[in-house]
């Protein structure tokens, strides 16, 4: 199968310029090195692209900037084209940037993951800002990978990839619609590959770029997974755990579900293996605050017969507004419930809250942001919380 990195069109003016890479479909113009040593190296090429009378419809242009940094290679791309008469690129899966790895079915194992860490198939036709596509290497222990960038002054951005099963990627304009260029107007696109060795590194490829796109945040991203989210199907709790991804030598088993657990916000475990479960029923907009209306509480979950589901569920307490944290310990409960850090004692060990001995231990939180509060409570080997 044809492996590299491509450039062409499937669908200008109704001809295929990413199929045909000669035959009468383009022509070279001018091809020459801007800088053939130094940190950076650069060059260009120039091509039109032929009618079938063998007219020019647009001449497009590629700057390609390589340099090495040591564990990375950084190659970028500033693609231009200009029609001559007016040029539509129709709507198809794929064409223009197209990257593919020397792929052997069965033989290599290779993932292609993007920045919304959406995996393979999962990442067909999605938007991102970057994919990164990997593969085993013969004679090697680690694997190879090239990640190609997408940059924000590109039309469409993010755009949506091309995935293919066979470790194909490549950014796609025209995914959804047709594109139309006018006679003498100009487009253009900028993108970078970076090539290095070793573990996918998620959190180094956002830094990166960050740098080539000079945006502080991964806004888009957001986006993309908002959008997702809501196109998502709903599955049964058993049906969630089968499409997990796990990691080898662990396994994942159903232990509860609803209706014996609504909206649980924090749980912990106690010294006899019992699961706290903090249901958090309170969680409204930020402009009213908590509404107190008494539906959170807190249940106590324990498997009597160790075979990894719940048996048995108990209620701990409940009318705690937005109970957010809680930990388990010095026979009773630490609550986080804002604005105040509680300690729910339970002295006689009859799995109730003592409500009338609740302590405030620490109070002045807020309680309009839902999302910077009281959380993700643990103790310490010293035994502070």
């Amino acid at each position: 199968h044809q492996t590299g990195l491509y450039w062409g069109f499937t669908r200008v003016n109704g001809r295929d310029y990413f199929h045909n890479p000669s035959g009468g479909y383009w022509q070279l113009v001018e091809s020459k090195i801007l800088a053939g040593s130094g940190e950076v190296v650069q060059w260009e090429t120039v091509y039109h692209l032929l009618n079938e009378d063998s007219t020019a419809i647009m001449e497009e242009s590629q700057v390609w900037s390589m340099r090495d940094t040591g564990d990375k290679y950084f190659l970028d791309l500033l693609w231009s084209g200009k029609a001559h008469t007016e040029v539509t690129v129709g709507k198809y899966n794929y064409g223009g940037l197209f990257l593919r790895m020397p792929w052997k079915r069965g033989k290599i194992e290779g993932e292609v993951f993007n920045s919304s860490r959406q995996r393979n198939d999962r990442a067909e036709g999605q938007k991102a800002m970057w994919v990164n596509v990997g593969m085993e290497i013969e004679g090697r222990d680690d694997w190879g990978n090239i990640a190609i960038f997408d940059h924000p002054d590109n039309p469409t951005y993010p755009m949506a990839w091309r995935v293919d099963k066979q470790l194909g990627v490549g950014p796609v304009r025209t995914r959804f619609e047709d594109w139309t260029i006018p006679a003498g107007e100009s487009a253009s696109f900028r993108h970078q590959f970076v090539a290095y060795t070793g573990k996918l590194d998620d959190v180094a490829l956002n830094e990166d770029w960050k740098e080539f796109s000079g945006q502080r945040n991964n806004f888009a991203d957001w986006v993309a997974a908002r959008n997702e989210s809501k196109q998502a199907v709903f599955l049964s709790p058993e049906e969630a755990v089968e499409k997990m991804t796990v990691a080898d030598g662990l396994e994942v088993n159903l232990y509860a579900s609803e209706p014996a657990i609504t909206q649980p916000m924090a749980f912990c475990w106690d010294d006899r293996g019992r699961l706290w479960v903090a249901e958090n029923r309170d969680y409204e907009t930020r402009k009213t605050g908590f509404s107190a209306d008494g539906n959170s509480r807190i249940l106590i979950l324990e498997d009597e017969d160790g075979d990894g589901k719940m048996d048995t569920r108990k209620v701990f307490m409940e009318g705690i507004p937005f109970p957010a944290a809680i930990a388990w310990g010095f026979d009773g409960l630490w609550l986080g419930a804002p604005p105040n850090l509680l300690f729910v004692p339970d002295r006689n060990g009859d799995d109730k809250a003592d409500v009338d001995d609740i302590e405030v231990r620490l109070t002045g939180w807020g309680i309009r942001d839902r999302h910077e509060t009281l959380n993700s409570f643990i103790w310490g080997p010293d035994g502070w919380l």
